[in-house]
């Protein structure tokens, strides 16, 4: 090759770069964590402590209502349903008619009148709400609470349409495999 052309691009290189860049600076490390003092760890006591006192306060226990003759107020805004006056077990389950959108079912109070009852009905002494109208059966749920606690807790009571002893003794026999109906040859 042509050697003062290899050496004039030699120079016009070395001549137009820029200087080196200068060398990078490290970050020192960082400081060790500092000791935490006992004063630091201990929490503040608050300047003002609330105490409660109970005197000359009622006790919110006791019942306001007691010996003063002054009936005390109904739990709901609702009126009581006819079959409210009688426990759930002194009411029978005469039938339920179901496969509609409302299902009904007729229940029997100890004086053996019948009673429509639909779901969302309240129904027993211990204010008992139809929460299910099946086909054999209605279910009652009441609310127990645990006043040692303070819990409320739901129990489902179930009423079930009585079987009768022709039925009872036809459903053993199902279950014994026997058939049921008429003979072919009769």
């Amino acid at each position: 090759m042509n050697r003062p052309l290899l050496l004039a691009l030699a120079s016009a290189l070395a001549t137009c770069g820029s200087p080196a860049p200068p060398p990078r600076r490290i970050a020192p490390p960082p400081a060790p964590p500092k000791p935490v003092a006992e004063e630091e760890i201990t929490p503040q006591a608050p300047t003002n402590i609330y105490v409660y006192s109970p005197i000359g306060k009622r006790d919110p226990f006791q019942n306001v209502y007691q010996g003063q003759g002054i009936a005390a107020p109904k739990q709901s805004g609702r009126a009581k349903t006819p079959l409210e006056k009688w426990p759930l077990d002194s009411l029978h389950l005469a039938l339920t008619v179901t496969g509609t959108a409302n299902p009904l079912a007729m229940v029997e109070d100890p004086d053996h009148r019948g009673w429509p009852v639909h779901l969302g009905d309240f129904i027993g002494q211990n204010g008992g709400k139809v929460t299910g109208i099946h086909r054999d059966e209605v279910v009652v749920t009441e609310t127990i609470t645990d006043h040692a606690t303070g819990r409320v807790y739901p129990q489902n009571v179930k009423l079930t349409v009585p079987i009768t002893k022709e039925e009872e003794r036809d459903i053993n026999a199902l279950r014994e495999g026997e058939q049921l109906g008429v003979a072919k040859g009769e």
